[in-house]
């Protein structure tokens, strides 16, 4: 499996593919070949629903830079860096079901973003600066909220 996967964005990195799909790939850690050299200057859209990530790497952004979407649905990532407030490009990002407590207040910093996804997590709160008027879509559940 993890050769497919190397091989897999491989071809999207020679390619310069603008999507990757890496869902139901059952990953525990985000691959490094993704962040390797330059990383996917050119990728836009990452798909990595139903994994088992526990977080994202610290350098995301760096290697990642043109994000517009990021899909990591049902997996059971914690924490998210600190460094997602860099992803200066991303429009839609999506944390339903996953296992978040908190929500770094560095995701107010993505001016670009218009829709969020944090359903199904359990969070305890919201940063106070935390809800930009650029939002279009802010998906989350009261019950998840705890009062």
């Amino acid at each position: 499996m993890a050769s497919e996967i190397c091989k897999t964005i491989s071809v999207a990195r020679l390619e310069k593919h603008k999507n990757l799909f890496l869902n139901y790939r059952n990953l525990h850690h985000f691959p490094l070949e993704l962040l390797k050299d330059e990383g996917l200057q050119h990728l836009e859209r990452l798909y990595m629903k139903r994994n088992s990530l526990t977080t994202l790497p610290e350098n995301l952004a760096q290697k990642l830079p043109n994000l517009v979407e990021l899909y990591l649905h049902s997996n059971n990532i914690v924490v998210v860096p600190e460094a997602i407030g860099s992803l200066v490009k991303l429009q839609c990002l999506d944390l339903s079901d996953n296992a978040l407590e908190i929500v770094c207040p560095e995701i107010g910093r993505l001016r670009a973003l218009r829709h969020l996804r944090l359903a199904n997590n359990q969070l305890q709160f919201l940063p106070p600066d935390f809800g930009s008027e650029t939002l279009s879509t802010f998906l989350t559940h009261e019950d998840d909220m705890a009062t």
